[in-house]
């Protein structure tokens, strides 16, 4: 096995990287408040930069865990790891003012073997729903003066995956995923009254906690067009679930002295032990790609996920269908190129068009973004460095919402090893 050291340092590298990046805040959109949170994209550059484009996608040298069928397309001695990191720059902005963030987390860490010719194997983690916002709203009641509202929340949910991919025919393929979704989210309620001396403030903060298997699935036929150029076509799809969650609730009465600290009142609410059910809907995804090996590939994908049948703890959120359409290509001018390396890079666009889950004021909230990345090879090694980015826009500022501009980068690398040779002795 070559380059066994540089590997070696590359993978810690990445793991060091990825807890400092689990310790910054992850997210910054008022969004996130419905629902399970913001919906990550395909955090991985080759996808992200492809539009997010997944479903027919096969590649013998990265790992698509949207499509667990797409495993197969791993050569039989290779060892493939990747990872990264992912940041995002944003704009928050509403018809009178306008707010700029910016924050780093968890891209994926995942690596996939072969266990025989037939049967390919991966494991992973990545990001699944990312919370964090904090929003403030006043109004006015006779008798009482001033009332301000703060919503505030913060955390998220983590997919930790054993993906599975079987050939069963030449070119037809099925797998299935499990997956242990784990995280915590907590979100806070207060209510502020400014301009009474008498009315008390008020506080309610909840902390949840999920920890569940689910399992989803995918099939994946290739049609040979002519020499050199195949069709992909992909699905995959999951079952409603509910997974196991619990919540602590603390709601309480406090005061606020003269120089902003509080005094704690009474308890209205306290329940360390609260059980209940967080419900992943049923979802389902297919898309068409056509590929002409390492020359180019293009591709389209669409995803439908019933979100009107997302309940928490038996109570639902008011949220709709959601969809995405999303179309990538990518070219390769000469990937045996020996004069030039700008021919041997993977040069890669993609857009998507997204209808979220979200209806708020009457508008419906939606998102749409372009990408491109790049796949630049590494002299000497079956590996490569990956930069994708998207920039887009989600929601609006009619009706006092809120717009988001957010440019979004990743940053991956990807090992392609031959571990499985038998050493031949003379």
């Amino acid at each position: 096995m070559k380059s066994g050291n540089s590997i070696l340092s590359a993978i810690i590298l990445i793991f060091l990287s990825l807890q400092l990046a689990q310790g910054q805040v992850q997210i910054s959109s008022p969004y996130s408040r419905f629902g399970l949170g913001d919906l990550s994209t395909e955090n991985n550059p080759w996808n992200l930069s492809l539009g997010s484009l997944t479903y027919s996608l096969r590649s013998p040298v990265h790992i698509n865990p949207s499509n667990p069928a797409s495993l197969t397309a791993i050569d039989s001695l290779s060892f493939i790891f990747e990872g990264g990191l992912t940041g995002t720059f944003v704009q928050l902005r509403t018809t009178d003012m306008s707010e700029n963030a910016n924050y780093a987390s968890l891209g994926y860490l995942q690596a996939g073997f072969p266990v025989t010719k037939w049967w390919k194997t991966g494991l992973g983690i990545l990001p699944f729903t990312d919370i964090g916002y904090n929003v403030a709203t006043s109004d006015t009641m006779p008798d009482v003066g001033t009332i301000t509202r703060l919503y505030s929340g913060a955390g998220g949910i983590n997919r930790l995956f054993w993906s599975n991919g079987f050939r069963i025919l030449k070119n037809l393929s099925v797998g299935f995923n499990t997956s242990l979704y784990f995280g915590n989210i907590s979100a806070e309620r207060v209510v502020l009254f400014p301009d009474s001396a008498y009315m008390l403030n008020f506080r309610d903060r909840s902390d949840i906690s999920i920890t569940d298997i689910y399992l989803n699935y995918g099939i994946q036929y290739s049609i040979p067009i002519n020499k050199g150029l195949t069709m992909h076509t992909g699905v995959a799809f999951g079952t409603t679930s509910r997974l196991h969650a619990h919540n602590e609730r603390l709601a309480h009465t406090f005061s606020l002295g003269a120089t902003g600290i509080e005094y704690f009142k009474d308890t209205v609410l306290y329940d360390p032990g609260i059980k209940g059910r967080v419900m992943i809907p049923a979802y389902i995804g297919g898309g068409v790609s056509f590929e002409k090996k390492e020359k180019w590939l293009a591709g389209l994908d669409f995803r439908w996920q019933n979100w009107k049948k997302f309940t928490a703890f038996g109570l639902s959120d008011s949220l709709r269908n959601g969809w995405q359409a999303s179309a990538g290509i990518q070219l390769i001018p000469n990937i045996n190129s020996i004069t030039s390396y700008l021919k041997r890079m993977e040069y890669r666009f993609g857009f998507r068009y997204q209808d979220t889950y979200l209806e708020l004021r009457g508008n419906r909230i939606r998102e749409a973004a372009v990408s491109l990345g790049f796949g630049l090879p590494l002299k000497g090694m079956k590996t490569y460095l990956h930069l994708g980015a998207e920039a887009g826009i989600r929601g609006t500022m009619k009706d006092n919402l809120i717009r988001e501009t957010f440019i979004r980068f990743s940053l991956g690398v990807s090992i392609n090893e031959r571990w499985f040779v038998k050493r031949k002795y003379y």
